[in-house]
């Protein structure tokens, strides 16, 4: 569970970032929303235990990661995940990617381990005001995630 928190968070910040200011490797569906692919690599990242010894509801795990395109560095992403149950190893997870042009949030519920999951996102500022679409984050090895930023016009 927590290797899975730790890609959980740099998915997050890798689709966050990839919505707005990385402008290449979009697409656009008949709809009008863009699909932004980035990758993420944690670079900061930490087990929190508050409650009970081990892993039990409360528990924090809190990471940053850098966001790349082609090798070069386009942002960064702060997450925090709370463990919610420890019966489905389930974590509410609450995301901001931080751009040049500015942020976008993201936030959801990450349960079990699989490959691909996804989240809403949920705002943004500058560049970014009122963002909204889905994040789909696929793992491509430990700490490393493709992020499909899909932005709804």
């Amino acid at each position: 569970m927590l290797k899975r928190l730790g890609v959980t968070g740099a998915v997050v910040a890798v689709a966050a970032l990839a919505a707005g200011s990385v402008g290449p490797a979009a697409g656009t569906d008949d709809h009008g929303s863009r699909t932004i692919r980035v990758v993420s690599h944690n670079t900061e990242e930490s087990f929190v235990d508050v409650g009970k010894h081990g892993f039990s509801l409360g528990d924090e795990f809190v990471f940053t990661s850098r966001l790349t395109r082609h090798g070069h560095k386009v942002g960064h992403t702060g997450v925090v995940c709370t463990i919610t149950s420890v019966k489905r190893e389930e974590s509410q997870c609450v995301g901001s990617a931080k751009l040049g042009r500015g942020e976008i949030t993201i936030q959801g519920l990450q349960a079990d381990d699989p490959q691909v999951f996804s989240f809403a996102i949920t705002g943004g500022t500058g560049a970014f005001e009122g963002a909204e679409g889905t994040l789909v984050v696929r793992e491509l090895r430990h700490n490393r995630e493709l992020l499909s930023f899909h932005l709804s016009d």
